[in-house]
């Protein structure tokens, strides 16, 4: 299963870096202020004044697992775990397409229930504040950004199913994001990212390895796929069922479909599902998405 998983890092990388244009050492093109492709983060920095928002909704839900060996197996008493998860991010300008402000605001409705229990909590996630900035360009239309984010749970965790580890982070990350050339300047993007995130008072320390690549299939429709790898390391090396939010030690790889539709160059719709492509020692999960993109 390891030489499967570096293998497919080794896959998604190549497919990145193979869409990617040589590097030339040219300005950043005005073209490329109005291009409103999104994947989650902002990619394209805002300019003076620019304020960038999407709502987000989505539903998770699972009701098997593997274990720390990889074994599959179903939640015990017909047991089964949801939620939906409604976001707000948001990116401003603080210094003109050289450094955002971003943030997140989450809410979270979970539910576990099986045949004895059913546990229902409905509350704030967690908030995320911090900046992305400008690194450099790298080459013609592409560029090196980087970001540093505070996690801040706003929950209590007092009532199950608890809604994530309940301790304060730090994440630092860095990518590569841009277009091709070869595949029309505004009718393609991908991104490349890593990211380190540590929870502190013993939480857990994660690795996320994000790649993606979106194509316009036509005027005004755009697909978007994506591909995500998390490795946390903590001391927690069992399954909680009726608390996975709170598992530390896990890996996962999820992959993501979206469809979307841009009304005008300040307003995009997208929808889509992702699904588990593999799991260690956390449960198997599945869901759809629809976020919208706004430009004020």
């Amino acid at each position: 299963m390891k030489i499967k998983i570096v293998s497919l890092l080794l896959v998604l990388n190549a497919c990145i870096c193979y869409s990617q244009t040589p590097v030339l050492p040219v300005e950043q093109p005005e073209a490329q202020t109005e291009n409103l492709w999104f994947q989650g983060e902002n990619s394209w920095l805002e300019g003076k004044g620019e304020v960038l928002l999407s709502p987000y909704v989505s539903h998770y839900y699972t009701d098997t697992k593997r274990d720390e060996n990889g074994n599959k197996s179903d939640f015990d008493n017909n047991g089964y775990y949801e939620n939906y998860t409604y976001k707000l991010y948001f990116s401003t300008a603080l210094i003109s397409h050289k450094l955002s402000l971003i943030g997140t605001l989450p809410y979270v409705k979970s539910t576990y229930s099986d045949d004895f229990t059913l546990d229902e909590n409905s509350e704030f996630g967690d908030m995320e504040l911090g900046v992305t900035m400008h690194l450099k360009n790298m080459g013609k239309y592409h560029y090196l950004t980087g970001s540093f984010t505070t996690i801040i749970p706003a929950y209590s965790n007092d009532e199950n199913p608890f809604t994530g580890f309940g301790k304060v982070g730090t994440e630092l990350r860095v990518g590569i994001s841009g277009n091709s050339e070869w595949m029309g300047i505004n009718d393609n993007f991908h991104e490349l990212s890593l990211g380190v995130k540590k929870f502190y008072d013993g939480g857990p320390l994660q690795f996320k390895l994000y790649g993606t690549q979106g194509y316009r299939i036509t005027e005004k429709f755009v697909v978007l796929g994506s591909l995500e790898v998390l490795l946390s390391r903590g001391d927690d090396f069992t399954v909680s069922q009726d608390n996975i939010q709170v598992t530390t030690d896990f890996d996962y790889i999820k992959a993501t479909l979206n469809l979307g539709y841009e009304f005008n160059p300040r307003f995009a719709l997208y929808a889509g599902g992702f699904t588990d492509l593999y799991d260690r020692n956390v449960s198997i999960g599945r869901g759809w998405q629809i976020f919208s993109v706004i430009k004020l």
